[in-house]
């Protein structure tokens, strides 16, 4: 195998190419100073209440992104949740702590659960539910919540 004298080197005798070198360094430093340097904007404050509005972002089913469900009495023991097909159930609060919240609720004629764990601080929610209900079934989904 032959190399030539001149591998590895940098090629000085072609000022455009070190000008074009130059000129990437430029950019990267540009790039990293400007990403280090402006943190991306923060989410807009959001105030953990008693009713919440919360919209599925994403989910195991496609047909329920973008569905609510509304949350009221998250300050008392017995919260109620309303799905957007109209089905309201009171829930138990299983957990709260400063940052998150716990809420469940078991269906008495299938078995069939809902859970719910809220995020206080930032206003983000995960559901899942499980059961027998007409046939059995699974569904993950989050999203976000605002205030009432």
């Amino acid at each position: 195998m032959m190399r030539d004298v001149r591998y590895g080197t940098r090629d000085k005798s072609n000022p455009l190419k070190r000008m074009a070198i130059r000129f990437g360094f430029f950019m990267m430093v540009l790039i990293l100073s400007h990403t280090l340097g402006n943190p991306p904007m923060a989410v807009a404050e959001f105030r953990m209440s008693d009713t919440l509005i919360c919209t599925i972002e994403i989910s195991s089913t496609p047909a329920e992104i973008g569905k609510k469900i509304s949350l009221s009495g998250l300050t008392t023991a017995a919260p109620q949740v309303v799905f957007e097909n109209h089905v309201r159930s009171s829930m138990v609060k299983l957990f709260e702590s400063e940052q998150t919240l716990v809420i469940q609720l078991v269906a008495a004629i299938s078995g069939s659960v809902d859970t719910l764990v809220i995020d206080k601080r930032m206003g983000r929610f995960a559901h899942a539910a499980a059961g027998s209900f007409l046939e059995v079934h699974a569904v993950a989904e989050t999203g976000s919540c605002l205030p009432e």
